[in-house]
């Protein structure tokens, strides 16, 4: 196609639209590609877009599938993973207060963003490669046209000049502006409500300057000072807060509560944002009192998902023009990576065999494994101030994340025969099952046992060597494309072991009749758990002959969350355990 004609016309060039345009470029050298977005180089720094930090499945994206990991290393930080202080509205003290986290820099890397600086870096890359870029130009109409006749764009540029693009692809990378899911119809609810608020402050905020230097064994905990590149979360009942730090020297500061317990007029303006903050994390407060906000912005209502997201009448929607479902745990790049990559391979199919009738496919693929994301946040701010609870909510969330998930992108399963694709993802159905199982087990556990603080606990996660550092550091290697489903059925043996273990340890730390509750509101006897006879057992032993007989999941599980608390009111353990599970358990193959 020449002149105004293209074969790829995307619409948005903030990081799904930008990073998508690369990624077709190096795939498809031949394809002409446009981009349009209404705002203009050169973007500020820091106070552009939040969404700032990555984790492993979008740094690896944007490293290996983009090759930018030379210019992330450079130009932005290298992240400290994602570091927790559950606990806030109660127990004020940071030192005071449970932290999770990981010992050391990151061995698979991930980053935080300066968005600002990326979007302005990637839109300079994507120039000098081929793409055409219309900055400062506002899309008015899109015609979307059936069969093969071009989709024509109008748009209007600076000083109003008009002009129309053909293109047999359209792709709305428009942001919360949702261009097409609004035009079609597309935005449906996630059944997530949840608040946000966010500002930067242009100077470096470190979690560490929010203790008092006299605490030596809180700051002997980091003796190499990584802390600050984490992003940091300080949780309490219904909300939680961030700070990441941006390799301009600002940091960005957000709030996020749980709609059903914090109103948004909490939050909804700077001076209620800081009001908050200084109610529920006061020592965050009084650091954050001098220097002024930069930026503020705020959304009632941020998650949300849609109908469908890629059409075999040659349009697609990537980023949050299509889906977002929560910040907490950084996975909104995830799904970029996740989107692009699906539309690269169906527009690719597209323009070399003119078929892209994988369109449906690709779509309830994605949504999919959308859908089985939000179920990790639906309803759970509540038990955010909880520690034990947090413990090992976080510690089977990573688990399942570096299980499947991650596994699925970095083993490139998107590029894999349909039929074999197919089959990975219906083994996801069975980490689902057990994802959904342990969102209700710590739901309830909260919700029955209520907040015990306890003694403040360093918590390593992931603790190497342990289950959860093997998930973690599994991702290095490459398996051929059929040994990926023997892969994930082995790991999900290995996260239904844990999930029996898991509602162990909560039945024990459960009050006895509060643990019945909890079994027989989770039909706790339906969940066919593998979990041998002689297990149930061994907790009447004492400590030592308990310890030796554990199994080696078992005690990586211990070691990582912690002992149980000692407990002298169950006459018998196991008869307890039977009782909640309602079963003869048999002895299973582990």
């Amino acid at each position: 196609m020449t002149g105004m004609d293209f074969d790829i016309v995307v619409c948005g060039a903030g990081m799904a639209g930008s990073t998508l345009c690369r990624q077709l470029r190096r795939e498809l050298p031949d394809a002409s590609i446009a981009c349009i977005d209404p705002i203009a180089r050169p973007l500020p720094d820091a106070c552009h877009k939040v969404g700032e930090s990555t984790v492993e499945l979008a740094t690896h994206y944007l490293a290996q599938v983009l090759d930018l990991e030379s210019y992330l290393r450079e130009d932005h930080i290298l992240k400290n993973g994602l570091r927790f202080f559950p606990g806030g509205g109660a127990t004020h003290s940071l030192a005071e207060r449970t932290e999770i986290g990981p010992p050391q820099l990151p061995i698979v890397p991930s980053f935080q963003l300066d968005r600002g600086r990326l979007e302005n870096d990637l839109r300079a890359m994507n120039e000098a490669d081929g793409v055409q870029l219309f900055e400062g130009a506002k899309v008015t109409a899109v015609d979307l046209a059936p069969g093969d006749a071009p989709h024509t764009i109008a748009l209007s540029g600076p000083e109003g000049a008009k002009r129309t693009l053909r293109a047999r692809w359209f792709v709305d990378a428009t942001g919360r502006r949702q261009l097409l899911a609004r035009k079609l119809g597309l935005r449906r609810s996630t059944d997530h409500l949840a608040r946000a608020a966010w500002f930067r402050v242009g100077e470096r905020v470190d979690v560490a300057e929010l203790v008092p230097p006299s605490d030596t064994a809180w700051h002997e905990r980091d003796r190499t000072h990584i802390r600050w590149q984490s992003t940091v979360h300080f949780m309490g009942e219904g909300y939680w807060a961030w700070l990441i730090p941006l390799s301009s020297g600002f940091t960005s500061v957000g709030i996020v509560v749980d709609g059903d317990i914090h109103p948004f007029e909490a939050i909804h303006t700077e001076a209620q944002a800081r009001a908050f903050l200084a109610e529920h994390e006061p020592e965050v407060a009084a650091r954050l009192a001098e220097p002024p906000a930069r930026d503020f912005r705020c959304y009632r209502e941020y998650s949300y998902g849609a109908e469908r997201v890629f059409s075999p009448d040659r349009w697609a929607l990537v980023g949050e023009a299509g889906t977002f479902v929560d910040p907490f745990y950084s996975p909104g790049s995830d799904y970029i990576a996740l989107a692009n990559t699906y539309a690269t391979r169906l527009i690719r199919e597209d323009l070399t065999t003119g078929d892209a009738t994988n369109a449906d496919r690709f779509s309830e693929w994605y949504l999919r494994l959308f859908d089985e994301s939000v179920v990790t946040f639906r309803h759970m701010m509540g038990a955010f101030g909880n520690p034990a609870v947090m413990t090992a909510k976080i510690y089977w969330d990573n688990l399942q994340y570096w299980s499947f998930l991650c596994q699925l992108f970095f083993q490139r399963a998107q590029e894999l025969p349909l039929d074999h694709q197919q089959e990975v993802l219906d083994e996801g159905i069975e980490f689902t099952r057990s994802h959904r199982r342990a969102q209700a087990l710590f739901r309830a556990w909260h919700d029955l046992g209520g907040v015990t603080l306890g003694e403040a606990r360093n918590v390593y996660l992931p603790p190497i060597p342990s289950i959860l550092a093997n998930a973690y550091l599994d991702l290095q290697k490459r398996v051929e494309p059929a040994e990926l489903l023997p892969l994930l059925r082995t790991k999900r043996a290995l996260t239904e072991e844990v999930l029996g273990e898991l509602v162990l340890r909560v039945l024990r730390e459960l009050p006895e009749e509060a643990g019945r509750t909890l079994a027989r509101d989770l039909e706790l006897a339906t969940w066919e758990l593998p979990i041998e006879s002689r297990r149930l057992t061994l907790d009447d032993l004492s400590p030592r002959d308990r310890r030796r007989a554990l199994s080696s999941v078992a005690k990586d599980v211990e070691r990582c969350l912690g002992k149980p608390t000692p407990r002298d009111d169950v006459a018998s353990w196991e008869a307890h355990y039977r009782a909640c599970l309602d079963r003869d358990v048999t002895d299973v193959a582990l």
